[in-house]
C-alpha cells in the first residue's frame, strides 16, 4: 500500500521538490554548525572590546598594569611601547611609559613620554612642570630644568596630575577573567584614593653645581674628560695653605679608566678640601700634613679637564674628584664603564 503524503513524516518535513534525503540531514546540519562554531564565538568577543576599544589592546593594557604592580618595570615598558603603537592617541599608555621608565631611570624614555604627551595635549606641559623638570635635570640639561622646577613651586601643593591618571590607568587596565566564553567582567572601583604628601622641591637644593644632589658617580664618569689612577708623592705650595687655597698635589699615573693616554706621567693636582658647592670653612680648620694622602698611597682621579690652571689640573667637585683606590672603588667605576660601552670615551 502506498501511503500518502500528509501520512509521511519523512516527505512532509523535508518535502520531495527540495530533493533532500532524509538520511543525509542529521550530518548535513552538524558540519553547518561546526562551520558556524567559529563565527558565532568571534561575534561574541567582538561583543565586548573592553575598556579600550579592543581586544588585544585591553589584553595587552592589562599584562602591562600587572607587570607593573609586580614591580616588574622592564616587561611593563615594553608592553606600554607596543600598546602606544596599537593606540597612538591613547593618553594612558603614555602615563604608563613614563611611570615604567623613571622606575627604571630610562630618562630618555621619560622625555619621550612627557613630549609625546605635549603633542596630544599642549595643556599638560603646563601641569607637567615638576616632572618634566627633573627629567631634565637627570639629562644633564640643567638651564632648561631650573625654570621648570621654579614653576612648579607654585602649585607644588595641587594634586598630583600623574599620580591621578595613573590610578584611572590601573583601574581601567586589571580585568578579572571568568570562566565565561567571550566574557570579560572588570574589577569594582577600588577604595577611595589617598593623596600621598608631596615634598617641595627648592631648585637649589637640586642644582648640578651648587648643591650634593650632582655629586653622583654617573655625572662625575660623564663629565670627565679623563679618569686615572695614580700614585701620591708629595705636595707644595708658593705661600700660606688655606681651606681655599689648597696646595699642589704631585701625582704619577699608573693606570687609565677613561680618555686617551696623557704624554706626561707626571699630574699636578689642585688638591680642594671641599666639593666645590658652596661650602663654608669649617670652624678652626687649619692646614696640617695630615690633610694630605700618605704618599705611595694610589687614588682615583676625576678630571674635567687635562688642561692646567696656574700650573694644576683640576678635579671633578674638586675633593669629591678623589677616590682612594680600592677593590670597591675600582668595581663601582668599572660598572658605570660598563654600561657605557661603545660611547664615546
Amino acid at each position: 500500500m502506498i501511503r500518502s503524503e500528509k501520512n509521511n513524516p519523512r516527505q512532509s518535513r523535508f518535502g520531495r521538490k527540495r530533493g533532500i534525503p532524509g538520511i543525509l540531514v542529521v550530518p548535513l546540519a552538524m558540519s553547518l554548525i561546526g562551520a558556524l562554531a567559529p563565527l558565532a564565538m568571534a561575534a561574541m568577543e567582538s561583543d565586548d572590546v573592553g575598556m579600550y576599544g579592543s581586544i588585544t589592546v585591553s589584553r595587552r593594557a592589562h599584562t602591562a598594569a600587572t607587570a607593573m604592580k609586580k614591580g616588574d618595570f622592564g616587561m611593563a615598558q615594553g608592553e606600554y611601547r607596543t600598546l602606544i603603537g596599537l593606540s597612538p592617541k591613547t593618553e594612558d599608555f603614555y602615563f604608563g611609559l613614563y611611570e615604567s621608565s623613571v622606575r627604571l631611570n630610562q630618562w630618555d624614555q621619560v622625555a619621550l613620554a612627557l613630549e609625546e604627551l605635549f603633542k596630544l595635549d599642549p595643556t599638560y606641559k603646563e601641569k607637567l612642570n615638576l616632572e618634566y623638570g627633573i627629567c631634565l635635570y637627570h639629562q644633564n640639561r640643567y638651564d632648561e630644568a631650573e625654570p621648570l622646577l621654579k614653576k612648579a613651586l607654585a602649585s607644588i601643593n595641587e594634586p598630583s596630575l600623574v599620580e591621578d591618571r595613573l590610578k584611572t590607568l590601573m583601574t581601567k587596565s586589571i580585568i578579572k577573567h571568568e570562566k565565561v566564553i567571550g566574557k570579560v567582567f572588570e574589577y569594582k572601583e577600588p577604595e577611595k584614593f589617598v593623596m600621598p604628601e608631596r615634598n617641595v622641591v627648592d631648585p637649589e637644593s637640586v642644582h648640578a653645581h651648587r648643591s650634593k644632589y650632582g655629586l653622583t658617580l654617573e655625572n662625575a664618569f660623564t663629565q670627565s674628560e679623563s679618569i686615572v689612577v695614580a700614585e701620591y708623592k708629595n705636595y707644595e705650595s708658593d705661600g700660606l695653605i688655606s681651606f681655599f687655597d689648597p696646595p699642589r698635589a704631585n701625582f704619577v699615573r699608573t693606570d687609565f679608566l677613561k680618555g686617551h693616554v696623557p704624554l706626561n706621567r707626571s699630574i699636578p693636582i689642585r688638591f680642594e678640601f671641599h666639593e666645590k658647592i658652596g661650602e663654608k670653612k669649617p670652624d678652626g680648620w687649619k692646614f696640617d700634613k695630615d690633610k694630605m694622602p700618605k704618599p705611595g698611597s694610589k687614588w682615583i682621579l676625576f678630571i674635567n679637564s687635562a688642561v692646567p690652571i696656574d700650573g694644576m689640573i683640576e678635579t671633578y667637585h674638586g675633593s669629591y674628584g678623589r677616590m682612594e683606590f680600592n677593590e670597591d672603588n675600582y668595581d663601582k667605576i668599572m660598572q658605570i664603564i660598563e654600561q657605557h660601552k661603545g660611547q664615546t670615551r
